[in-house]
């Protein structure tokens, strides 16, 4: 899946700090003018329009995980530029800014950065003539520790959720939901960059007399081992996806014409010679295939690849039937 639910999660998270930038900081661009002090509202004022742009930019670009990485720099480059110049005044956006920083990249990336950060402020600034260097380094290290636990445990939640999200909890191949996300980005890309994706549904033959011969239990068996033998036959792009009972559907992206026989007749062949039931008896699929047409949508590609696995049902099983049939 090209994980749009992490992207949207990642991107909500930038629109936050660009709220919490945008009336956080201003109110002391405000301040700091009626001080007279110039340099401090420069750069205050370079600090929100840098990082709205930034998130304005990942909300229209969708180019999230490089945008997050830019901000994290960004806004930790800027603390340590703030507080060399405004010194005390400034001190305790240190704080805010390093566990901003866990929200936007993986929790070890944010670690380093907080440690090149919190590194540079002792090197550069006087701050520590004020603030004691002891109660910083271990308020910081508190800080970032407490925060690198907690962002580490979120992100692996998260990873639980994404697979309990879209892959088959029986088989271990994507779900049908993951399906329609990644088949219709492949119908996005291919009207967009001329790609030409092919959409195969597989069908295990005569799989009802497996479960009445050995039971549901070796049916479920032959699932799984049908998902394992498929996927190691496939290249890591390639997708496979339960459509339900004994049915699969393969996303192969990017595949050149005159390769679309030989990759299928490959696998084909490949799943018979490796596929049996628990006495060695082997098992065929029946294979439905049909390449991308301008104009496809999710319901007519699917279509026109079942139309193509009854064909082949119809030719006696065992076998791959392509549909160029345009609709």
């Amino acid at each position: 899946m090209i994980n749009q639910l992490q992207e949207k999660y990642q991107l909500s998270l930038l629109l936050l700090l660009g709220s919490v930038a945008m009336f956080g900081i201003l109110p002391f661009v405000a301040i700091r003018y009626a001080e007279g002090n110039t340099s401090a509202v420069i750069i205050d004022i370079m600090l929100i329009l840098g990082i709205v742009a930034l998130v304005g930019y990942a909300y229209y670009s969708k180019r999230i995980r490089l945008i997050s990485a830019v901000t994290a720099l960004f806004i930790n480059v800027g603390v340590v530029i703030v507080v060399i110049a405004n010194g005390f005044e400034s001190f305790f956006w240190v704080y805010p800014v390093f566990a901003s920083t866990f929200i936007l990249i993986k929790p070890i990336e944010a670690l380093c950065l907080n440690i090149i950060a919190g590194v540079s402020l002792i090197v550069l600034s006087d701050i520590f003539n004020t603030v004691s260097l002891a109660s910083y380094v271990i308020t910081i290290t508190m800080l970032s520790m407490s925060t690198f636990v907690y962002a580490s445990h979120s992100a692996k939640q998260f990873r639980l959720l994404e697979t309990l999200n879209t892959v088959d909890p029986l088989t271990g191949a994507f779900n049908r939901r993951a399906m329609n996300t990644d088949i219709q980005a492949a119908l996005a890309n291919a009207e967009r960059n001329g790609t030409q994706p092919l959409l195969a549904i597989l069908d295990l033959d005569y799989f009802k007399k497996v479960n009445d011969q050995y039971g549901h239990g070796v049916g479920d068996q032959v699932l799984k081992d049908f998902v394992a033998i498929t996927t190691s036959h496939i290249r890591n792009y390639d997708r496979l996806y339960r459509f339900g009972g004994e049915e699969f559907v393969l996303l192969i992206p990017g595949i050149s014409d005159d390769q679309h026989t030989s990759f299928i007749e490959n696998l084909r062949t490949a799943i018979k010679k490796e596929l049996t039931t628990p006495d060695g008896k082997g098992i065929t699929v029946s294979f439905g295939v049909t390449p991308w047409q301008p104009k496809a949508t999710i319901d007519t590609w699917l279509q026109r690849a079942d139309e193509a696995l009854y064909q082949a049902k119809e030719q006696g099983r065992d076998c791959a039937v392509f549909s160029n049939k345009e609709r």
